[in-house]
């Protein structure tokens, strides 16, 4: 979590659902986070462990420096769990095969966060399933779509839902005078980190469609990806489009407020999509790629909220984003929008206390030492 994106900001939640009911929070990160002062603010105490990421775009000896430094953070993983007198390990990812091994050095029980879709390599699912299946006590998917893609026997479907505190129609009128968008324009935008498969350049792609329709871009690039991440804006800037870059997380909330209508054209299954929920809770209606969690957060909502799309499809995607801008817009309006989906929020502090608790059970223990993600 050296980043900000959905999966990162759902962590935070967690950490601050636990923290509130008496856990003692660790998150070990592989760098210093620009979340690092909120997740502090939400109860979690933060270790720098050096992890490698996994990722199907390296070379050769990107694999070879994997595999050869993997055991090493286990071990200091290990290390740390122990330190802290940890009761559970919690791995963040999917893609995070580090956490299953520290806690199997650990002897403690583990719950994986399934947060992603696996498209990119089938021996990589393969290992996945794998692991998830023999070395999870408990696999929180965070879709359907995502628990599908694993054998079912420890996977439990928790869906994200949008924090009320920070998400709600009145939060518009601030970002526009921010930005330089005028309060009277119809503003649609794509809020969240920019990777080759978010579908960035299908949403530029159907900018001239849009008409005197606003376009709006904020998020930074997801890392290694820098390169495509100026080659698109670069294009947005010849477009017109309003490129902002990375936004702190009040700001980006008070973007997803001021707009309306938020476009995520993702070009591979989004595995959920918490920007979606987040725009609904606004009252802002969502334009999304018909695959993967978008289907199911539309699932059961007016036509009005949504529209779902096929991928790569620029013109039908700008065709469902007019369909869903209002004739006219201001603060007033956007304010007085009634709330598109919410829902209460995921069950964390049960869920982590029933690992917990049966673990305790199967070693013969009535209580549990506390922390990182353990009760005092």
């Amino acid at each position: 979590m050296a980043e900000r994106g959905g999966s990162d900001q759902a962590l935070l939640r967690l950490v601050g659902q636990l923290s509130a009911v008496g856990w003692r929070c660790h998150v070990a990160l592989p760098q210093p986070s620009p979340m690092a002062d909120e997740l502090a603010a939400a109860g979690a105490q933060l270790h720098v462990v050096a992890m490698r990421r996994l990722s199907t775009s390296h070379r050769p000896r990107d694999w070879a420096a994997y595999l050869l430094n993997w055991p090493i953070s286990v071990v200091r993983l290990w290390r740390l769990a122990r330190r802290v007198g940890a009761d559970v390990v919690h791995s963040n990812s999917l893609h995070c095969w580090y956490g299953w091994a520290a806690a199997l050095l650990a002897g403690r029980p583990h719950v994986w966060h399934a947060r992603e879709m696996v498209a990119q390599s089938r021996l990589a699912l393969r290992v996945e399933q794998l692991l998830a299946r023999h070395f999870a006590t408990r696999v929180l998917a965070v879709s359907k779509a995502v628990a599908a893609q694993l054998a079912r026997a420890n996977v439990q479907v928790v869906t994200e839902e949008a924090d009320p505190a920070t998400f709600f129609p009145g939060r518009a009128g601030r970002a526009r005078p921010r930005y330089g968008l005028a309060d009277d324009a119809l503003v649609a935008g794509y809020v969240g980190r920019v990777d080759t498969w978010k579908g960035v350049d299908v949403l530029l792609d159907a900018v001239p469609a849009l008409g005197t329709t606003q376009v709006v871009v904020a998020g930074g690039p997801v890392a290694g990806k820098e390169e495509y991440f100026a080659s698109l804006a670069g294009r947005a800037s010849a477009l017109g489009v309003t490129w902002l870059g990375p936004l702190p997380g009040p700001e980006a909330a008070d973007l997803v407020a001021d707009l309306d209508c938020l476009v995520y054209p993702s070009t591979t299954p989004e595995p959920f999509g918490l920007a979606l929920v987040e725009a609904l809770a606004c009252g802002v209606p969502v334009v999304s790629t018909d695959a993967g969690g978008p289907c199911e957060i539309l699932a059961g909502l007016p036509t009005s909220a949504g529209r779902l799309v096929p991928p790569n499809d620029a013109p039908a995607l700008a065709q469902a984003v007019l369909q869903l801008l209002p004739a006219t817009t201001s603060t007033q309006s956007r304010r007085e929008r009634p709330v598109l989906r919410r829902g209460p929020p995921p069950p964390y502090p049960e869920i982590f206390g029933q690992v917990l608790a049966e673990a305790q059970a199967s070693r013969g223990t009535a209580a549990g030492r506390g922390t990182a993600a353990g009760r005092p």
